[in-house]
C-alpha cells in the first residue's frame, strides 16, 4: 500500500503551526509537540532533519526553537519526503537499478514498465503539490 511516513504527516503538522505563529517567533519542539500532539522524541528528530535539509532554521539560547526558512509554497511534498523518508514507491522494483532481493520476478517482469509510468506520474504530483497546498 502506498503510505507516507508518519514522520511526513508531523512535519506538515509542525510547519503549518509554525506558517500561523505571529512576527515569526521561534517555536519550540515542546511548544509544537503539545500544541499538536506529536510525540516530544519524535517531534525533535524531525525538527533536526528540516533544519537539516534547510527548511527550518534553529535558534540556541532561552528564546531559541525554530522559524521556517522558506515559505510553505516553496517547499513541495516531494523535497519533504526526501529530507524525511525514502522515495515513495509504488512497487518494491521501482528502486534503481533493482535486483532479486527487491523483486523475484525483476528480469522477466510485465507489469514493472506499466507501474513506472504510474510511479512518474506520482513523482510529478508530488513535484507540483506544495506544503501550503496541504496545510490550508
Amino acid at each position: 500500500m502506498l503510505k507516507i511516513a508518519k514522520s511526513v504527516e508531523y512535519a506538515l503538522f509542525a510547519i503549518k503551526y509554525m506558517s500561523e505563529k505571529e512576527n515569526k517567533k521561534c517555536s519550540s519542539v515542546a511548544e509544537i509537540s503539545e500544541s499538536q500532539n506529536i510525540p516530544f522524541d519524535l517531534l525533535a528528530k524531525i525538527m533536526q532533519k528540516l533544519a537539516k535539509g534547510g527548511i527550518i532554521l534553529s535558534t540556541q539560547g532561552i528564546k531559541g526553537g525554530y522559524v521556517l526558512n522558506c515559505r510553505p509554497e516553496q517547499i513541495s511534498l516531494n523535497r519533504l519526503i526526501n529530507i524525511l523518508d525514502k522515495k515513495i514507491q509504488f512497487t518494491n522494483c521501482m528502486v534503481d537499478n533493482p535486483t532479486t532481493n527487491d523483486c523475484h520476478r525483476v528480469k522477466n517482469c510485465c507489469i514493472r514498465n506499466p507501474m513506472q509510468k504510474i510511479q512518474n506520474r506520482l513523482n510529478e504530483l508530488f513535484d507540483i503539490t506544495t506544503v501550503h497546498d496541504l496545510i490550508q
